[in-house]
């Protein structure tokens, strides 16, 4: 049963750790309501990123005629961008660590909104 537990622990840690959350839908554990959890708002976690990297690019594109403007809103668009996602990745993963369901701030009410719909329509 530790070696049990101890999988779920780290399977929930590495959900915070970009793609990687895929490894814990697949996984043996993976009705563990902790595992569950954490790599859903994983899941979320990637995708609220992903899209904000992509705007973050579309700056850098839209920006090329002008490129001192361009080097410093992209350069600080990336690093505001970058913090958010290693300072969630960390509250996350310091909460697998212990073993508790902590909602993240931005990432875990929708997390847990699209959840519940995806729960829903299984269902009915």
């Amino acid at each position: 049963m530790e070696e049990n537990q101890g999988n779920i622990r780290f399977l929930s840690i590495i959900s915070y750790l970009g793609v990687l959350f895929v490894i814990g839908h697949f996984a043996v554990e993976k009705e563990n309501p902790d595992l569950r959890f954490h790599t859903f708002q994983g899941g979320v976690m990637f995708a609220y990123f992903t899209v904000l990297y992509f705007f973050d690019f579309l700056a850098y594109v839209l920006l090329q005629a002008v490129p001192p403007l361009q080097t410093i809103v992209v350069l600080l668009l990336t690093m505001g961008i970058s913090a958010a996602y290693v300072m969630l990745m960390a509250m996350g993963m310091a909460s697998a660590w212990k073993n508790e369901q902590k909602l993240l701030p931005y990432v875990g009410p929708a997390a847990v909104k699209l959840r519940l719909l995806l729960d829903r329509r299984s269902i009915g």
